[in-house]
């Protein structure tokens, strides 16, 4: 498919029907997990087979602010919860909570500047919860490797940092975003959206918050400041 038959109004549509058919009735961890990948699905029906310069090892973009809906950080949360040794599940509780510190009143550009790499990349320049990630995450496509190394260098600049990049793909995922999110508050759920890192954190920490989520409460404002 490419930009001129795309249709996001259609897409949205089709995509919100599916959401509300997975959701329907009461939204277990189960359903939010089909909803999620149904998401990830759909955006990549739409941009299936083009082109991207993004490849493992590869951690240019990953310094980056990036927004998930609740479900998303849930199952993050309990990906790590249910795979990672309690030492290391500790450890990584810890640098969580302490990039969140660090960057909690970072814009993008001061994030780049002071190298404030994603705390799920692995030693290698790797994303250790790739199978798991974000949409927005899903979303980046550079059309560029060296573009990116040098856009995302910690250099002050006057010059925008551009990158070549499939603005499709990224049409196609806000739109499963918005979707999902549409999804989610039709359901009287909590649709905010909240930072990758806190988020995880945030049901890491008290497991509990599932529930309450599910049962259409909202997490304490506090988690958000």
């Amino acid at each position: 498919m490419d930009e001129i038959s795309w249709q996001a109004e259609s897409f949205a549509a089709a995509l919100g029907g599916k959401l509300r058919e997975i959701l329907d009735g009461e939204a277990g961890l189960a359903a939010l997990a089909a909803a999620v990948k149904r998401c990830s699905e759909a955006a990549e029906e739409v941009c299936a087979g083009r082109p991207m310069a993004c490849a493992p090892g590869c951690p240019s973009c990953c310094v980056l602010n990036v927004a998930v809906l609740l479900p998303e950080a849930v199952l993050v949360a309990r990906r790590l919860s249910a795979t990672l040794p309690p030492d290391e599940l500790s450890r990584l509780r810890g640098t969580l909570a302490a990039h969140r510190s660090s960057t909690r009143w970072m814009d993008d550009e001061e994030r780049i500047l002071k190298r404030a790499d994603c705390p799920f990349l692995d030693g290698y320049g790797s994303c250790s919860i790739h199978e798991v990630r974000p949409l927005a995450c899903r979303a980046a496509a550079s059309l560029d490797a060296d573009c990116c190394r040098s856009a995302f260098s910690p250099v002050v600049t006057d010059e925008p940092r551009l990158v070549p990049a499939d603005l499709l793909r990224q049409a196609a995922y806000d739109e499963a975003f918005s979707a999902l999110a549409r999804a989610l508050k039709g359901l009287g759920l909590d649709s905010r959206s909240i930072e990758l890192g806190t988020g995880v954190l945030a049901f890491v920490d008290m497991p509990e918050y599932l529930k309450l989520f599910l049962e259409g409460g909202r997490l304490p404002d506090s988690v958000w400041r």
